[in-house]
């Protein structure tokens, strides 16, 4: 017998549907939150690569970030899915972007560790069987992994991205087989295990106890939840296997020109306020300043005003952010 709940959650409702008898007794281990936002084309896929894992004790929570029923079937393709799997959980909510959808989910989360997929993305088979297994066997409070960039056209891997080779770049030392702190990539700790919340494995207890969270921006809205993250953990391990595939295609949205993607200044102001409350500025000034500069080039051709741009910079960035910037585009 099928029984549907509805949990009324603040503004956001929880739709679970369940299918034969109930596993709620067992432990969660591993929470999955996706963001979805008129994500159809891609959906089914992620969620199949969801299905296909060989961990059982999982929730998947899919959080509908207030897709447009018109145009987009990404609802009802969930309400499918979610028939058919009971680890399905489905938040929805009015539009606010990837941060606030993402915060949402980490609220109603109920796994040891906390997993995040974009839903254009996908798991290889047995990824989350893995991460946990390791994360359990190395006792941190990360776990960082590789992952392959994905054309879109013909499925083929761009480039098999290695967390190690990156770290390794700029700090030869760096020794993989021991967990470690930010401490021991520090040249380039806001680069080196990427920008991405999706390429790691968190405990679930590591996030509640720092209060982890993701900003409001609709780009870059992860890197306060990152950058904070990384350098509030005790302990960083490492799995030198590529489980995640990164769908790079001309529809993301980094890729749509519009001046409304000047709000990567609002992730940058949080970042700053972060390393200011925990006496990391002076410390982290060098490596502060070159993400200042490396974000806004890596975004400034998705600024339909590149005169607003300039403006903004010469307002808001130091002298020394300022120079690095103009090393890396014309400004």
């Amino acid at each position: 017998m099928k029984i549907n709940r509805i949990y009324l959650i603040r503004d956001s409702f929880i739709y679970n549907a369940f299918k034969g008898k109930s596993n709620s007794t067992k432990k969660t281990k591993v929470s999955v939150i996706i963001p979805i936002y008129n994500q159809e084309k891609y959906l089914p896929k992620a969620l199949e690569s969801l299905q296909a894992q060989s961990l059982e004790e999982t929730e998947f929570i899919c959080v509908n970030d207030g897709s447009d029923p018109q145009i987009d079937k990404s609802i009802s393709i969930l309400n499918e899915y979610a028939n058919r799997d009971n680890r399905i959980k489905i938040i929805n909510q009015e539009n606010q972007g990837a941060g606030p959808a993402r915060n949402n989910g980490l609220k109603q989360s109920n796994g040891e560790y906390i997993a995040f997929l974009d839903p254009d993305d996908w798991y290889e088979k047995n990824a989350l069987q893995k991460l946990y297994e390791t994360s359990k066997q190395k006792k941190c409070d990360m776990l960082v992994y590789n992952f392959n960039r994905i054309n879109e056209a013909t499925r083929e891997i761009l480039k098999a991205e290695s967390v190690y080779n990156r770290i390794s770049k700029n700090t030869p030392s760096f020794n993989v087989k021991e967990n470690f702190t930010w401490k021991d990539f520090k040249p380039d700790v806001f680069r080196a295990t990427y920008w991405m919340a999706w390429n790691k494995l968190y405990n679930s207890d590591f996030i509640k106890k720092n209060k982890l969270y993701f900003g409001k921006s609709s780009l870059a809205e992860d890197n306060i939840f990152i950058f904070n993250a990384t350098l509030k953990a005790k302990s960083i391990g490492y799995l030198d296997d590529y489980l995640y595939n990164y769908l790079q295609h001309d529809n993301s949205a980094t890729k749509k020109k519009t001046d409304k993607n000047f709000c990567f200044f609002k992730a940058i102001d949080g970042v700053k306020k972060s390393l200011i409350k925990q006496n990391l500025m002076h410390e982290l000034q060098d490596e502060f300043d070159n993400y200042v500069a490396k974000l806004i080039s890596i975004h400034s051709l998705q600024i339909l005003s590149q005169d607003k741009l300039k403006e903004a910079c010469y307002k808001k960035l130091s002298h020394k952010q300022l120079e690095i910037l103009k090393k890396l585009i014309v400004i």
